[in-house]
Order: C-alpha cells, then structure tokens, then sequence
C-alpha cells in the first residue's frame, strides 16, 4: 500500500510542478483547477488498484467510479492537493494525504511535501517515519512554552509562547509528529468553526499517534468520520497535558 501512495504522490507532485494554470475550478469558492486535476490522478491511480476512495474533491467512490451508498470495509481518504493556496503562491507548504482505512479503523497513512519531497508515513502499531527514519514527538511542554500551528484567526486570549497559521493541516500535523526528530510544532488548534474534513486531518493523525503524540476533536467527537459532509476541529499535540490546555483554549 505505502508502494501505491508513494506513486501517487510521485504522480501529484509532477502535475503540481508542470502547472501553470492557477484558475479556479468554479465548483467551490477555494476549488483551483489544479485540484481538481490532481485528484483526477488519484482516483485513477486508486480505483485502478480496487480501492474505493473518499476525496475532498470528488466524495466517495467506488473502484469503478460510481458513487457509494454505504463505505465499504476497506478505504482510502485522500486530499490530493492540501494547502492549494500556499502551492498558487509557490509556498512549500503542500501536501498530497493519503491514508487506508480498513474495517473502520485508520491503518496506513502517507502525506508527501508536494513542493520539497519530504514524505511522512505510519503503519499502525508499527511506527511512524520522515524520509524512512523513525520520528518521535518533542518532550513535554505546557502551553506557555510551546509553538503552536494554528488554523483560522485564534482569540487575544490564546497565549502559547508562539503561534503559526501555516494553511495546510496535514503538514502542520506531520510537524508535530516529527518535532523531536529535528524540530516542529508542539501541537495544533483549529479555531474555525467547523471547516475541516477527514481529508485535511485523518493521515496525519495517525502519523503523529505512531511518533507518540495524541489527538482530539474540540468538541469531543470522534475524528474518524466517512461522512464528506461531516466537519470537525482537530486538535494536536505531544503530550496528554498540552492537548488538555489546547481543547480548554478552543471553547
């Protein structure tokens, strides 16, 4: 599985590097063209290997492309172009996620810098990787002292030693995945309200719960949803003890 999303990402970085067409798609207010090309690639790449797919771009599908009534027991949820602004931009701040979902449990995941090659990749209960070596969370630290990535604009009251709105979830997690193997975020917070789907969030997830860290929707619900319609605000961090002061800054 990690051999097919590597492909995949291969594939995604080489359309986002020859594109030059930053038009938008016209199916939402934030959809480029490039999105919707890239995840064109995806499904292909997916649907010809049997997988049913749950996209950002294109909701949830079946191998032959059709659409699903009910998700099946095995599953991939993609976000093929993660951080499509800072990518419109020529920020290196954007990702393809990938992440199989097997009998309703998130099981392997894959998220590749698209502009930089950086690839993050977990097996669960197998542990979590950058470029192939291990990643473990940074030691502890309270709020105070943490860097944190932040999605939408946080509250005066938010006050952790800094914060960063980087505008791609999927990196900011892996950040904090890998912050004590070579530096990242202490942790995430979403202050949106509720403009996040699984796409965003799932494979990072698991990436950082492989290197040690922990997980959380602000609001309580469980993060693993199949629903595309479904929202969530995902909250990260290394330790048990931070996520409790981040989840009480969120509400």
């Amino acid at each position: 599985m990690l051999d097919l999303f590597r492909s995949i990402t291969a594939r995604t970085a080489a359309l986002l590097a020859d594109n030059g067409d930053w038009s938008m798609a016209g199916r939402s207010e934030s959809q480029y063209a490039v999105d919707v090309e890239i995840d064109r690639a995806c499904l292909a790449m997916l649907h010809g290997a049997g997988l049913a797919v749950l996209s950002e771009e294109s909701g949830i599908t079946n191998p032959d492309g059709r659409p699903l009534e009910a998700a099946p027991d095995a599953l991939v949820v993609v976000d093929p172009l993660d951080g499509s602004t800072n990518a419109s931009l020529g920020l290196p701040w954007c990702a393809t996620a990938l992440c199989l979902v097997l009998d309703g449990v998130s099981s392997v995941a894959h998220v590749s810098n698209l502009r930089t090659g950086t690839r993050f990749e977990a097996i669960r209960g197998k542990g979590a990787s950058r470029d192939g070596r291990p990643i473990r969370v940074a030691p502890p630290v309270a709020l105070g002292g943490a860097v944190i990535g932040v999605n939408s604009r946080p509250p005066e009251s938010f006050r952790p030693r800094q914060h960063r709105g980087m505008g791609a979830t999927a990196l900011d997690i892996t950040s904090v995945a890998a912050s004590g193997s070579g530096g990242g975020f202490d942790g995430t917070i979403d202050f949106d309200d509720d403009m996040i789907g699984v796409w965003d969030y799932l494979t990072s997830v698991l990436i950082l719960e492989e290197a040690g860290g922990v997980a959380a929707d602000a609001l309580g619900r469980d993060l693993l949803t199949l629903d595309h319609a479904a929202r969530r605000r995902p909250v990260t961090a290394t330790s048990a003890g931070l996520l409790d002061q981040l989840l009480a800054a969120a509400n």
